[in-house]
């Protein structure tokens, strides 16, 4: 397999997140405002995830879900500095276990692994880029350690689930010849 990106992967990649973006921007109204660490991750979740498997079955490449996390970071970073960073450093530290753990994107198993890891790889990165940035203690932005990982636990179960979804959905789309 050849590790290019051609102009028709990136075309696809842009396309592909600023429709995550979009239909993520109907949920995340919801936890916008909210200062409870990992509720933002926890309702994005799915959505990442099945997005991120589908841009990983056209563009089975090291570097696509960086490419889909620059694309979705570069919105992002006008909300909040954060939120880039999340995405990008997520997105680079997946493709760095991808890439250990399994050398590519050829197998199943590794495009569903990095789908399910993404967003939650998000939750100590905002932990330690808002401490940075905003001169919060890391223990300082958890309020509630329990309810904290009762969100972190269902963040690692949604994207997992979202990963499976999506891989369905490629898997379908693949076979209709529209992937």
């Amino acid at each position: 397999m050849k590790n290019k990106f051609i102009t028709k992967d990136i075309v696809f990649l842009a396309i592909l997140s600023a429709v995550l973006l979009l239909i993520s921007s109907l949920i995340m109204p919801l936890v916008m405002f909210t200062n409870i660490y990992a509720l933002r991750q926890l309702f994005s979740a799915t959505i990442f995830a099945l997005f991120s498997i589908i841009g990983l079955k056209k563009v089975p490449k090291l570097g696509a879900l960086t490419i889909m996390g620059i694309f979705t970071g570069g919105v992002l970073l006008f909300l909040s500095p954060i939120m880039f960073f999340n995405q990008v450093l997520a997105a680079l530290i997946t493709e760095i276990l991808i890439y250990i753990i399994f050398k590519s994107y050829e197998s199943d198993r590794s495009k569903k692994f990095a789908a399910t890891i993404y967003v939650p790889l998000t939750l100590p990165i905002t932990l330690v880029v808002t401490a940075i940035m905003r001169d919060i203690s890391i223990r300082g932005q958890i309020e509630n350690i329990f309810f904290t990982v009762i969100l972190i636990m269902g963040t690692l179960l949604l994207s997992y689930l979202g990963a499976r979804l999506g891989q369905k959905i490629g898997d379908e789309l693949k076979e209709a010849g529209k992937l």
